[in-house]
């Protein structure tokens, strides 16, 4: 069965186990024989285990920037955090010269921070404009603030709310969705 939509999204409140999915996801994506590419943005934590900030991480190859912190000195915030804009920058540079090779893309997360660094947000348009599968999370709030972006996400793909309530339900199907797309993406067994 030939996928008509090859993006597969997950949005959902904090804490309900999104990014966890993902990296399944991309687990999965590998063990078919994809090449993937993209970024995870995966919480910092600090000494006590409070959350500090935000990093970028490749996914490809697990090196990481920052993408914001709290308590830094800086001009470009998202709520209590300071973006740091020099290191995400450089994050999408390297992140740019990965995707052309890749099969399929992970954007995880889409979401303020994300946007709010000139780099990242052209280079994740540019991922949006390919013809290349992705997966990954689209902020909850994203329809509301950035409408534009979010429009483009719905009319490429599926995006599906995960709670911790539906986390599992939820979960199998996002991950059948990926295996579907990942089989007929990366091994032309698809069709």
């Amino acid at each position: 069965m030939a996928i008509k939509r090859r993006d597969v999204y997950l949005s959902g409140p904090p804490g309900s186990g999104k990014s966890t999915l993902v990296a399944r996801a991309v687990e999965l994506a590998v063990n078919l024989g994809c090449r993937v590419a993209g970024f995870y943005a995966p919480e910092v934590r600090g000494r006590t285990g409070e959350r500090i900030g935000f990093d970028i991480v490749d996914v490809s190859s697990g090196r990481s920037w920052c993408l914001a912190r709290k308590g830094v000195p800086g001009t470009v915030r998202v709520g209590s955090y300071t973006v740091c804009t020099d290191q995400a920058s450089e994050a999408a540079g390297v992140l740019r010269g990965l995707i052309g090779s890749a099969d399929y893309i992970v954007l995880d997360e889409i979401g303020p921070m994300e946007l709010k660094v000139p780099e990242l947000r052209q280079l994740i348009l540019e991922i949006l404009g390919l013809n290349k599968p992705v997966t990954g999370v689209v902020h909850r709030k994203l329809k509301t603030s950035h409408p534009n972006i979010y429009a483009i996400i719905a009319r490429r793909g599926l995006i599906l709310w995960v709670t911790r309530e539906n986390r599992e339900s939820i979960g199998k199907r996002y991950l059948q969705l990926v295996e579907a797309i990942a089989v007929e993406a990366c091994t032309g067994k698809g069709g």
